[in-house]
């Protein structure tokens, strides 16, 4: 199915005018114009535009009914669902389009304008951001292989959580997928090596919010933040790739004894 795109040097060129319009107006304003959009043709013909439009739409309603932590747990979940599997989801530039053309609107209310400093939601922005922060960060939008675009890290959030192996039986396959904050997938899942193996990813999960309910994380904010730096230098050793979810789950715990043994995230 030909799927449309957004090149990142027209995202980003879109993006700087938007920025540039805002800060003289000194206001957030509507973008003049839509970034330029090209089809790639690959496959039989599909609605994208219709499809992924609804999708946002619901994405919106949960939004705001249900609140952020809502929309980043449950909302990639419905996305997730939501989209065909088709190799479009793997393209960042399609995910630079449903950002720019279709999903505008539903950034900006995620991220509404403020005058003063972005919370941390917005990290790695703050180069791209005006100074009184109109904008949603640009990574938002475009830029690091779609890393930081919303709706890639809610698509790529459920990918990488869901139940998908044959022998699995489990009541929600999203289990993991809705586990965690924002932060906590940004800072410690999405952006490092060890993750992109499932298993040890839901190993993790488990470890800082165990069952049944997983609303409640074992660690603290410094804890977490330390014992993950000692996991990525521990599995510089080790062929995380050959663990399974349990050998991954007995990984994580040993690290963690030895983090907890030399507190070195209590500052003298």
């Amino acid at each position: 199915m030909p799927y449309p795109i957004v090149r990142e040097d027209s995202a980003k060129s879109w993006f700087k005018k938007w920025q540039e319009a805002c800060d003289e107006s000194a206001a957030r304003i509507l973008p003049m114009e839509l970034p330029k959009v090209e089809i790639k043709p690959l496959g039989d013909e599909f609605d994208w535009t219709t499809e992924v439009g609804a999708v946002v739409h619901r994405l919106q309603a949960l939004l705001t009914d249900e609140g952020e932590k809502a929309l980043e747990a449950k909302g990639s979940v419905l996305l997730h669902e939501s989209l065909p599997d088709h190799e479009a989801l793997r393209d960042p530039e399609f995910w630079y389009w449903v950002a720019c053309a279709v999903g505008r609107e539903l950034i900006e209310a995620r991220y509404p304008c403020k005058n003063k400093d972005q919370d941390s939601l917005d990290l790695d922005s703050r180069d791209q951001q005006a100074p009184k922060n109109y904008l949603p960060g640009r990574n938002n939008f475009v830029g690091q292989n779609a890393k930081e675009v919303l709706f890639f890290r809610l698509w790529i959030r459920a990918e990488m959580g869901k139940l998908i192996e044959a022998s699995e039986v489990a009541s929600d396959h999203y289990e993991f997928a809705k586990v965690g904050s924002v932060e906590f997938w940004r800072s410690h899942l999405l952006r490092v090596l060890y993750a992109q193996h499932r298993p040890f990813l839901r190993a993790f999960l488990d470890f800082q919010f165990p069952g049944p309910d997983r609303n409640k994380p074992r660690l603290t904010i410094p804890e977490i933040r330390q014992l993950a730096k000692d996991l990525a230098k521990a599995c510089a050793n080790v062929s995380v790739e050959v663990l399974d979810q349990g050998q991954s789950k007995a990984f994580v715990e040993r690290v963690w004894a030895r983090t907890s043994a030399a507190k070195a995230w209590v500052k003298s």
